[in-house]
């Protein structure tokens, strides 16, 4: 499926950074399970030469994504609560600014690790959208009901629904993300948030590792630096409140297991980590992570603009 730059909505101006490295068995299941060890699988990558947003063009159909997605798996049951406690950290940080703590929505919640953190910060309700089939069955039946196994589109909530919706690690996988933005912007209230984290390929890691960092993968359509992230969200209405680097703490044998390095190196290093105590202590880095804080406006009347 081609793609076209979501914010010039044209390809006149891409570049090319990379060619595709695919190979026959790319589009599977295990390729689009969250949290793999990073192989350098990726689609061809280009820059648009206009606004600087990168992107994978041309990528698997829509179709067979959303069976990709519907058939991965959860593979990051250990990582998840050190993943919980940073996300949990910058919800608290912008809870302040928002109207109210009614009801929280999160895109691509996995098995809903997140949504019980939520839930204790005084929310109502927490709500989640998960396509996979197998993180949802796998979610603790203190969430499960909250989980809609769908993917996020119109029509799944009412309008003004929610006083913020949240987006881990998603918004790089999203084929449309314009479509996703407004349909968030709808389901918010009047001053509700938008919370957003992910990979920054603006970041001084891609900067230096290029083609071998992690963020050009198979499962990313856009990626996203400060800058184009920010106009994105502005292009769909919303104010921007804040942009931040965010700092995330995993234990040193999963840090091992992510880093560019020979694969059968890392797997024995890693393997050792993950047996002794060394491995398993907390480590915080800024390793190439990216957040955005902002605001569907109170007014009456704003609108999407360019």
């Amino acid at each position: 499926m081609h793609t076209l730059c979501a914010l010039c909505e044209a390809d006149a101006w891409d570049r090319e950074l990379y060619p595709d490295t695919l190979g026959e068995q790319a589009a599977t299941v295990e390729l689009f399970s969250a949290r793999r060890t990073p192989d350098r699988t990726h689609y061809r990558i280009v820059r648009c030469g206009r606004c600087g947003l990168v992107r994978s063009d041309p990528i698997v159909p829509e179709g067979e994504l959303a069976r990709l997605y519907a058939g991965s798996r959860v593979t990051y049951e250990r990582e998840a609560p050190y993943a919980a406690a940073t996300y949990l950290r910058y919800l608290q940080d912008c809870l302040p600014l928002a109207p109210d703590r009614h009801r929280l929505l999160e895109i691509g919640c996995g098995n809903g690790f997140f949504l019980g953190h939520a839930a204790r910060c005084g929310f109502a309700e927490v709500h989640g959208v998960e396509p996979s089939r197998q993180a949802v069955e796998s979610a603790t039946e203190a969430v499960r009901g909250r989980i809609r196994n769908d993917t996020f589109q119109e029509g799944l909530f009412p309008e003004n629904h929610f006083s913020v919706i949240c987006g881990f690690q998603v918004l790089d996988h999203l084929a449309h993300p314009n479509a996703v933005l407004q349909t968030c912007l709808r389901l918010l209230k009047p001053g509700g948030l938008a919370l957003f984290i992910n990979h920054d390929v603006g970041a001084w890691t891609t900067r230096c590792l290029r083609e071998r960092s992690p963020v050009f993968d198979v499962e990313h359509v856009y990626l996203y630096d400060r800058r184009t992230m920010s106009r994105l969200f502005r292009k769909n209405g919303f104010e921007q409140v804040r942009v931040f680097g965010v700092r995330n703490v995993y234990p040193l044998y999963y840090w091992c297991k992510m880093a560019p390095a020979p694969r059968a190196v890392k797997a024995r290093l890693t393997d050792w980590l993950d047996r002794s105590r060394l491995g398993r202590i907390g480590v915080g880095l800024r390793a190439g992570n990216l957040g955005l804080v902002a605001r569907k406006p109170r007014t009456a009347g704003q609108t999407a603009g360019g």
